[in-house]
């Protein structure tokens, strides 16, 4: 009788060998698979544009954005609402604003930009008075903060509060300041996101609004 335990072995043997060779292989496959796909995402990592000012969460103080997002030449019906008086003054209903054209500014002391740019809108505002309606939108802001403010620079054009934000969302707002421009019928034909000049403002109104304003002579006309 033949002694088989040295064939058993070999078999036992080539088997073992087997599954570690396999084993091996489906490592190295593994592998493989997961390289690519490292590689894959660190491309497309690399493709896409970073996080800036303009993802911020607005509202926020120290979120606000100069970055322009969408259309701003977007038109749309200024929604008919009736905002918080300031300080204490009586409600401001927005559709009172139609029949002249008129420059909406949501702003915030906590907005380094809308500080900024708050003497150039009264300095406009003085200049197309009468011609141009302007209202001042006081954003999620501290009312002592901003009544104090808009005493300081003698702001003068019409003011009203918007608490919680709503009514700045509502028409789009994006980043602080955001100041409109609507026509003598309600339509926003304008909406800009950042700090303006007052030389800005004056080529706006001409271009959007169809206002001219001689800045020397403090005086308007319509062209």
């Amino acid at each position: 009788m033949l002694d088989e335990s040295p064939q058993i072995a070999h078999r036992a043997s080539s088997s073992g060998s087997g599954r570690r060779t396999l084993l091996l292989g489906v490592a190295l496959v593994v592998l493989v698979l997961v390289g690519t796909g490292v590689a894959t995402w660190l491309g497309d990592l690399g493709t896409r544009p970073a996080a800036g000012p303009s993802e911020t969460a607005p509202g926020v103080a120290g979120g606000a954005t100069l970055v322009e997002r969408g259309d701003p030449e977007e038109r749309f019906r200024l929604p008919d609402r009736k905002l918080q008086g300031f300080d204490g003054a009586a409600d401001v209903a927005v559709d009172t604003l139609r029949g002249s054209p008129s420059v909406i500014n949501f702003w915030a002391t906590w907005c380094a930009p809308c500080v900024k740019e708050m003497p150039a809108l009264q300095q406009v505002a003085a200049e197309v008075e009468g011609r141009v309606a302007f209202l001042g939108v006081n954003v999620q802001d501290a009312p002592v903060n901003a009544t104090s403010f808009a005493e300081q620079l003698g702001i003068s054009y019409l003011m009203a509060t918007d608490p919680r934000g709503a009514f700045w969302q509502e028409v789009g707002g994006f980043g602080m300041p955001t100041t409109l421009l609507v026509n003598s019928r309600g339509m926003v034909v304008y909406r800009h996101t950042g700090a303006l000049e007052a030389d800005e403002l004056r080529e706006l109104l001409r271009q959007r609004l169809g206002v001219r304003v001689d800045s020397a002579a403090s005086g308007w006309r319509v062209g």
